[in-house]
């Protein structure tokens, strides 16, 4: 079925097969604003728009809501679908609230209002998915929207039945006239309903009256994914649509300058032309196989980088010297660290025991989404339209904008289902690039980019290196910390104007460390920034991958100096916050911490309050892993993992992001490493850039600790205690200290 946007204000294109949509009075479409239709669902939104004859037979409530006649209600979701549940979860909550008939309904993803826009992650207001910020940002606002067309079809139920609507509810897509119990569906209310001015500030529903919120309904979009009609931006099929290959230049920063067989490519089987962009040349051809055979062919010569010769020796010896710089920007002093430590030192405090140091090291990582980044794209010369595994439509709306002197509303975004992003699709450069290349054959063209390319010329998660010293009392716990972070910093690179405001320090070098969730009462951290010219951007959980595994290895070391066992350790640390102990408390009682273990099984814990950016959420997440070294090969058996994020909207949409999270995780923690040689990235697909193999997945299991606060971030928050967790059971079962990542497989036990 189309996955396309559909204008009102154009009205029928026969290029690109849209169909216009009745618009009603709130204007559903209005003014270059878009809505993709449904692609995945028994009714796609420009199907049922319209009848036969012309005749509107779907109906707008809201931004949010459509029904139709028969009852089918079309529920719109701003938010991309990555995987992460949003495609069942935020229909969900709109359904409860609305008393819709959750058999009645379907999904179809919208774009392009404010309504559809949030204000979040240190970004400016725009419509993305990121952070792990949709259901904290929407819960509310759909809420509201189910509340609102609720509020309608019971005024319409109550009008039609000539009674007060106090006299009326509704439940599952009816209204019931409660003396009497007449009944009309939302299907026959719904031309009254529209016409009924929604209420600002509509009742909503108290949490004992919830039908479908905190249910473990099935995905909505699995059956499409699973007999393969649900459509990725790989699909994508446009009238007159060309497809273009990407090559990229050896080393990172190339630019091409010209190619010197331009005229025997360009004679090449189905080739149409030859583009060169800012950063790559793009074959266009008739298929891809053909673009792709002639970008092999291609010689380029290419404008290589000055000083671009560094590698990751260099860039690990300039972290190691930072750890050691006089010049750190202090992110956080409580209490008065330097006192302290210059007392333990001088053996001055009668209260200080040891001083414990360790420094840690984890590389660049990328993305690597299944689905390679690709886009298609058709330049007209009034507007521009886009169809992809788009991650930002408003950062594609904005580039194109620039890139072309149009108007933002001029881009139109269809967003497909993303094969994987992890953040790696917010980035626009793979659109720009279809962009260039429809300019200039002046057809619509899909450019793929390949698997090889897109990990040597991606957007990779910073290294970083860390030094953790702490003073410990005579009770063992640490009386004084300092955490120095070093390293690439993102904000630096992508945010300068926020990373200045700051005051010269990245937050998301020091997530989890800068905002300590742990009783020190002298602590100092500090950062130094050390840039290098490789293009950095947001993956999954971003900074807390590397912080949380610094910290929370030098906590199960602590733990270790004084003879505690680490789980009670943490508990003595966090006494001050019963959110934080009580799922403590349920990992360990999941995983029988303090009983008796198998002969051969060594545990690590590891916790993280995981707080969204610029404070958006707080999620707590307790981990305890358990493995074996068998043949002289880990094998990890065996995860529990507890999580706070709130009251669950759908427990089992939660038990997959932390199922996923863990297994994304484990490929970090034993696999993940980008490494540099003469400015270019040596790893090039999965051969030497492994996933996690399915036998090496371990047993997951999930405790959703009950919680009364708001739905909480979930989809990142599974990872960070991974890494640290698995290094202190490898220490329990091979009694070395690790402290780079990625951590080795193999050991000589």
């Amino acid at each position: 079925m189309s996955q396309r946007n559909t204008d009102a204000t154009r009205g029928h294109r026969a290029q690109s097969g849209a169909v216009a949509a009745s618009a009603s009075r709130r204007g559903f479409l209005k003014r270059g604003l878009a809505i993709v239709g449904s692609f995945i669902l028994p009714l796609s939104f420009s199907e049922f728009a319209k009848a036969s004859d012309g005749t509107a037979h779907s109906y707008e409530i809201n931004d949010w809501v459509r029904i139709d006649a028969s009852g089918h209600i079309v529920i719109g979701l701003s938010q991309a679908e990555v995987g992460q549940g949003v495609y069942t979860g935020l229909p969900q909550v709109l359904a409860d609230e609305m008393d819709a008939d959750w058999q009645k309904v379907s999904v179809t993803f919208v774009t392009g209002r404010d309504a559809y826009r949030i204000d979040a992650a240190n970004e400016m207001p725009q419509q993305f998915v990121g952070a792990s910020m949709s259901v904290t940002m929407f819960y509310e606002r759909l809420r509201i929207a189910g509340a609102q067309a609720r509020a309608a079809f019971i005024e319409a139920g109550a009008r039609r039945f000539k009674v007060r609507s106090t006299q009326c509810t509704a439940a599952k897509g009816q209204v019931v006239h409660i003396p009497s119990g007449r009944a009309l569906s939302y299907g026959e209310l719904v031309v009254d309903a529209a016409k009924i001015p929604l209420p600002a500030h509509p009742r909503l529903k108290p949490e004992s009256a919830h039908k479908l919120i905190g249910q473990p309904l099935h995905k909505l979009d699995a059956p499409a994914k699973v007999n393969g009609s649900a459509q990725y931006g790989l699909d994508v099929q446009v009238p007159g649509m060309l497809a273009g290959a990407v090559k990229m230049a050896p080393t990172l920063g190339g630019k091409p300058l010209r190619v010197t067989n331009s005229d025997a490519v360009r004679k090449m089987s189905g080739v149409v032309d030859t583009v060169l962009a800012r950063d790559a040349l793009i074959v266009v051809a008739e298929t891809y196989w053909q673009a792709k055979k002639a970008c092999d062919a291609a010689e380029v010569e290419w404008d290589t980088p000055a000083g671009g010769a560094f590698d990751s020796a260099t860039i690990l010896s300039e972290c190691k010297g930072a750890l050691q710089s006089d010049h750190a920007v202090v992110a956080t002093r409580i209490g008065d660290p330097d006192a302290r430590f210059s007392g333990a030192q001088s053996n001055a405090h009668a209260d200080a025991r040891t001083i414990v140091q360790a420094d840690y090291h984890t590389p660049y990582i990328v993305h690597a989404t299944m689905e390679p980044v690709n886009a298609t794209v058709h330049v007209r010369d009034d507007e521009i339209e886009v169809w992809g595994p788009i991650q930002g439509q408003d950062k594609v709306r904005w580039t194109m904008a620039a890139m072309f002197k149009l108007p933002a509303d001029k881009v139109i975004v269809n967003t497909t289902f993303l094969g994987g992003s992890f953040g790696r699709k917010y980035v626009p450069d793979f659109v720009v690039h279809a962009a260039v290349a429809s300019k200039a054959v002046k057809r619509p063209v899909k450019v793929i980019r390949s698997r090889e390319d897109d990990i040597q010329h991606g957007f990779y998660r910073p290294c970083a290196s860390a030094r953790m010293r702490a003073v410990l009392g005579e009770d063992g716990m640490p009386i004084v910390l300092h955490a120095r972070v070093v390293g690439h910093s993102l904000y630096k690179s992508i945010k300068p104007d926020y990373f200045e405001k700051a005051g010269g320090w990245d937050e998301t070098m020091l997530d989890g460390i800068y905002d300590l969730c742990y009783g020190v009462p002298n602590l100092l951290v500090d950062s130094v920034s050390v840039p290098q010219p490789i293009p950095v951007s947001f993956m999954r959980s971003v900074g807390s991958t590397s912080s949380v595994f610094f910290l929370e290895s030098f906590i199960n070391e602590l733990a270790d100096t004084a003879g505690i066992d680490p789980l009670r350790y943490r508990r003595t640390l966090l006494r001050h916050d019963p959110l934080s102990l009580a799922v403590l408390d349920a990992a360990a009682a999941k995983a029988n911490w303090f009983g008796k273990r198998a002969p051969g099984l060594h545990r690590g814990v590891a916790f993280c309050l995981y707080t969204g950016r610029g404070g958006a959420f707080s999620t707590y997440v307790a981990t305890i892993v358990e493995l074996r070294i068998v043949n002289r090969r880990v094998k990890v058996e065996r995860v529990v993992c507890a999580v706070d994020c709130g009251r669950p909207i759908n427990p089992m949409l939660i038990q997959e992001m932390i199922e996923g999270g863990i297994g994304f995780a484990l490929t970090n923690t034993f696999k993940s490493e980008i490494t540099f040689a003469k400015g270019a990235v040596v790893q090039s697909n999965f051969a030497d850039y492994p996933l996690l193999n399915l036998s090496e997945m371990p047993r997951v299991e999930t405790v959703i600790v009950p919680s009364d606060r708001v739905p909480q971030g979930c989809g990142e928050v599974a990872l960070p205690p991974v890494a640290p967790a698995v290094a202190a059971a490898l220490f329990r079962a091979t009694g070395q200290r690790l402290r780079s990542m990625p951590l080795p497989q193999s050991f000589d036990v």
